[in-house]
């Protein structure tokens, strides 16, 4: 067995190093958040403005091309998801055929427009629906950890008081019972550490010589 004061030193040390590693996990989780969150806005945000650009120029009475056309370049420049370099290739086959005097395709190029507007609202719900996972992750992780903890502060506790406490009481006890007359109850070394045991033969001698 480990002396006592090793195994109450080693509890101590044990239990700041799991509370260190409650508290680096909970910013760890955090922090791998954040990169996720800040993602959604540089990925998406950009092409959803752009294409809101493109809408509102597609729908005004005089359209801007060129403000269509600086709009649709940020889009292109921004390309993110699967698919979306295809749909951005029609726009503009459709944009140069508007250009060209062929008003039929402004519809067919509104809604070549809104897809990808879409498919930019889609990315950025997936994108938040992993960092829910992720913070969900992250809590129930923490949970883990707290309950390791737990079960490691219990464990702790009851080598503590097998270790410790225990013989503790068992000399209190045969002191106690010393001062109130009792010559015969000795110290019952059991199931403890050496330091223990040795420290149960000096009183049982001390008591031994006293008697």
């Amino acid at each position: 067995m480990f002396p006592s004061g090793k195994i109450i030193s080693l509890s101590v040390w044990l239990m700041i190093l799991f509370n260190l590693l409650l508290s680096f996990g909970a910013v760890w989780h955090f922090q791998r958040m954040n990169p996720e969150i800040q993602s959604i806005c540089d990925r998406n945000v950009v092409s959803l403005n752009a294409c809101e650009i493109m809408l509102r120029e597609l729908t005004a009475k005089s359209m801007d091309q060129d403000n269509f056309q600086a709009a649709l370049q940020i889009a292109a420049d921004n390309i993110t998801e699967q698919g979306e370099e295809e749909n951005i290739n029609t726009i503009k086959k459709l944009f140069e055929q508007l250009k060209n005097g062929d008003a039929t395709v402004k519809i067919a190029l509104s809604e070549q427009v809104l897809e990808l507007h879409r498919d930019n609202q889609e990315a950025i719900t997936a994108a938040a629906d992993r960092a829910q996972r992720l913070r969900q992750a992250g809590a129930w992780a923490i949970v883990l950890l707290t309950l390791i903890f737990f079960v490691l502060a219990i464990y702790f506790e009851q080598r503590m008081r097998r270790a410790l406490l225990a013989p503790l009481e068992e000399m209190s006890g045969v002191l106690e019972a010393n001062a109130r007359g009792d010559r015969f109850r000795r110290c019952q070394a059991g199931n403890v550490s050496q330091d223990m045991k040795t420290l149960f033969q000096l009183i049982n001698n001390l008591l031994d010589r006293k008697s």
